[in-house]
């Protein structure tokens, strides 16, 4: 990807469905850093300590799946 935003044919990068331990490992190794992180988020799963740390890095977050799983049905 990197090469890609290089090339003038992204103009960000983002990272989906990574944990804290994947996104320092990223952020250590990156030449150009991520913008975006897509991990899911529901009413319920809410994912709030993944949310918070990836603000404190300077990610804006995504969410899939506000509404839950298709195959959670009660």
């Amino acid at each position: 990807m990197e090469s890609l935003f290089d090339v003038g044919l992204v103009k960000s990068i983002g990272i989906s469905n990574f944990n804290k331990s994947q996104i320092e490992r990223i952020l250590k190794i990156c030449r150009i850093r991520p913008v975006m992180l897509q991990v899911e988020i529901s009413v319920n799963f809410l994912n709030e300590k993944l949310i918070q740390y990836a603000k404190s890095v300077g990610l804006q977050v995504t969410a899939y799946s506000p509404f839950g799983s298709p195959s959670m049905k009660k």
